[in-house]
Formats: C-alpha cells, sequence, structure tokens
C-alpha cells in the first residue's frame, strides 16, 4: 500500500508509477488554494515595499536629509536613507509572515511570535554591538584619541557587550547573573584604575622621577 492506494503483485511498474504520480498531483491541487493565497499576500508585501522605498527615497532627497547628517556620521558606510529602507523593508517581511501564519496556520502563531522574538533579541544585540563600535570609532577620529585610551576604551566596549550576548545564550539565570556581576566588577575596577591613572599619571611621573 502506498499513501492509502492498495498495490498488488500483479501490478507492473508503469501502473505503480502512475499512481504515485496520481496521488502526488491530488495532494497538489490540496495545498495549491494555499499556495496562490501565499503567493498573493506575498506579492501585495513586496508592491507595498517597492512603493514605501520610493516615497521614501524621494522625501529624503527633497529635504536633503543624507547630506545634512553625513558630516555628523562620516564613518559610517552606509546611508540614513538605506537604513530607513531596510527597516521598513524587515518590518513588512515580518506583517507579510504573520499575515501567511494567520491565514494558512492560525495554530502556530505563538510558535511563530517566539521565533520572531528570539531573532528580534539576537538582532537588536548585533545591531547594538555595532553601533556601538562605530560611535566609538566616530569619537576616536573626531577628538584625535591617543592609542593607549582608544585600545581601552575599546576593551571597556567589548566587556560590556558581553552582558546583552549572554542574555539571549541557552545559560541558566544563576549562570548569567554570575556572569553579569563579574563583568561588571571587573569593568568597573578597570574604569577605576584607568580614571586614576588619567587624571594623576602627571603626578605619579614626576613622584618617580623624583625618586631617582
Amino acid at each position: 500500500m502506498v499513501s492509502g492506494v492498495n498495490i498488488t503483485g500483479n501490478e507492473t511498474g508503469i501502473s505503480i508509477l502512475g499512481k504515485a504520480l496520481y496521488l502526488a498531483l491530488s495532494d497538489l491541487v490540496k495545498i495549491l488554494p494555499d499556495i496562490l493565497i501565499m503567493l498573493a499576500i506575498i506579492a501585495i508585501y513586496i508592491g507595498l515595499a517597492v512603493l514605501l522605498t520610493r516615497i521614501v527615497r524621494k522625501i529624503f532627497n527633497v529635504f536633503r536629509v543624507d547630506e545634512l547628517i553625513k558630516p555628523l556620521i562620516k564613518e559610517v558606510p552606509f546611508s540614513l536613507t538605506s537604513l530607513v529602507i531596510v527597516l521598513i523593508d524587515i518590518g513588512l517581511a515580518l506583517l507579510a509572515l504573520y499575515s501567511i501564519v494567520l491565514t494558512l496556520f492560525p495554530g502556530q502563531v505563538h510558535t511563530t511570535t517566539l521565533i520572531i522574538s528570539y531573532v528580534a533579541r539576537v538582532a537588536s544585540v548585533v545591531f547594538l554591538v555595532l553601533f556601538i563600535f562605530i560611535a566609538l570609532e566616530a569619537v576616536a577620529e573626531r577628538i584625535k584619541m591617543k592609542p593607549k585610551t582608544r585600545s581601552f576604551i575599546l576593551f571597556l566596549v567589548l566587556f560590556i557587550s558581553l552582558v546583552p550576548i549572554l542574555d539571549i545564550t541557552a545559560l541558566s539565570n544563576e549562570v548569567k547573573t554570575a556572569l553579569a556581576w563579574g563583568i561588571s566588577i571587573g569593568v568597573g575596577l578597570a574604569i577605576g584604575v584607568f580614571a586614576t591613572w588619567f587624571f594623576f599619571h602627571e603626578i605619579f611621573e614626576e613622584h618617580v622621577k623624583t625618586k631617582k
């Protein structure tokens, strides 16, 4: 028996293949309406995305938003217009996904929400880390930060970024809490030592020279 169809020993391979093909076509016909609905939803949201993209580009070009902001974010490799368009596309993609799930698989809405929530948390952490590093580079370039100071701040940013990364891992709450406390104490001590050196290093150097 294959998918509810009896196959006797006297049937040839061609007849078996024909019945299998018939069953496949039957299943395709059953799910064809769902496929058409899904394609229609995707087409609607793609059209909406194209329309909104054109509107946003025209508005930003008219008001010259990128030209006004460019002096403030010279080191950023993308424009504000591109960022806004990407965010709009991501939002529409999520709406399209929810529309498909609500229409075709209403029982999977909760699961879909959990998956999207986790992906959003991961994406937000990645975006936050990238934003901090880009901001650090921009500030360092503008104030001509010393290499040692720049390296120290980069070191602090790296450790501070570990805290939100820990939040999205599968570690237990006890382990997350312990690691977060350890990182916080370490960062606090490092800032204290750096601040002491930064504000009083001249006094220390003079004291050492006097002893010599």
